[in-house]
This record gives structure tokens, C-alpha cells and sequence, in this order.
């Protein structure tokens, strides 16, 4: 890794990745942009009446944004209603901008079966 000089590229890159991803805080469902380096979780959030429902469609949303950014070429960790990213240290800038662009889609494709459902209003 010393010979490589990643450690010196993630330190290059993963600010302009944390600021990126912070850039998703416009969209409604998402709820927290958090992270430190190159890990990061975006937690989407959603009212519901009871906390059996709300875990119930916490899973749903997870599941939902994995499916639409597998679709669209991204693989996310969903983690209940968390989507948990870590890409690969040698990540360039374009490609943070590909991946958060692809993540954007997933969550407003999201938001768009949500409100389709009428769990969105």
C-alpha cells in the first residue's frame, strides 16, 4: 500500500466523498448522511404508526434502494434502512461522482414507489 501511495489518495479523495455524499441531504427520504474516510451510511427515514410497521417498512426501503442501484450498476450494503457504502480505495473522484450519482437515482426511484404506494405523501 506504501509503494502504491493509497494511503495518500484516500486521504486525497475521501473528503471530496464525505461532501458528496452529503449532497443526497435534498432528497426526502434521506434522513442522515454520516461517515469518516472512504465508509459511509445514508439512513433513509419514514413515518409509521406503530414501531412493528415502521421496522417493516425501515427493511422495505432498504431493500428497495439496493434493487434500484443494483439496477443501475451501484451495489450497496442495505442494513434495515441504512445503506451502507465503502468503496474501494483506489476510487477516483469521477467514479465518487458516477457512485453518488447512481445512489441518488436508487433513493428518488425509492421515493418515487413510495409515493406511487401512497406510503409517501
Amino acid at each position: 500500500m506504501e509503494q502504491e501511495n493509497i494511503l495518500e489518495h484516500v486521504n486525497e479523495v475521501a473528503p471530496y466523498f464525505q461532501q458528496q455524499l452529503r449532497t443526497l441531504h435534498d432528497i426526502p427520504l434521506v434522513g442522515d448522511v454520516r461517515g469518516a474516510g472512504l465508509m459511509a451510511a445514508i439512513e433513509m427515514t419514514i413515518a409509521a404508526e406503530s414501531e412493528e410497521e415502521l421496522l417493516a417498512r425501515d427493511f422495505a426501503i432498504g431493500k428497495m434502494v439496493d434493487k434500484h442501484c443494483q439496477r443501475l450498476g451501484l451495489l450497496v450494503r442495505p442494513f434495515i434502512n441504512i445503506c451502507i457504502m465503502s468503496p474501494p480505495l483506489i476510487i477516483t473522484k469521477s467514479q465518487i461522482d458516477d457512485l453518488v450519482l447512481a445512489l441518488r437515482k436508487g433513493i428518488e426511484l425509492t421515493l418515487a414507489d413510495l409515493r406511487e404506494q401512497g406510503i409517501w405523501k
